[in-house]
């Protein structure tokens, strides 16, 4: 993967399409000062940010993804058990499904940076390697 390859997790979707979040404007102001980003997340990031914005945000996300903005990693049977080994390597956390579907996919894709307003668990998650991730933002 590039060293550009990112992932977009929920709270900086969320704060992407829904104006009235905190932190709309440093959202929108970082993809415009990073148009080299090489955007990439998974489908149950975008089913948490849905349930969080009106119908507007979800339609704007929805066009932003169908311009092919974030390229979106499928989850198959296969992946399964990785998730389950994640989910129970950091049940003192108690991760939701997808940070833990996200901590497997970037770890099999081995994309180490991300953009989420997640500090707490996201300065937890680690790679098998060893290593953290990369938060880009927040």
């Amino acid at each position: 993967m590039s060293n550009t390859a990112t992932w977009i997790d929920t709270g900086f979707l969320v704060a992407l399409f829904a104006c009235n979040d905190s932190h709309h404007s440093q959202a929108k102001q970082f993809l415009e000062k990073n148009p080299q980003l090489d955007m990439h997340s998974i489908w149950p990031v975008i089913v948490e940010t849905c349930f969080f914005l009106n119908n507007d945000g979800k339609q704007a996300l929805l066009q932003w993804l169908e311009r092919g903005a974030i390229v979106m990693h499928e989850i198959t049977p296969q992946h399964l058990p990785l998730i389950a080994q994640t989910l129970d390597n950091y049940q003192d956390l108690e991760p939701d499904f997808t940070d833990a579907v996200l901590v497997t996919m970037a770890d099999l894709r081995k994309i180490r940076q991300i953009l989420t307003v997640d500090v707490r668990d996201f300065s937890v998650y680690r790679f098998k390697d060893g290593t953290a991730f990369k938060r880009l933002w927040i």
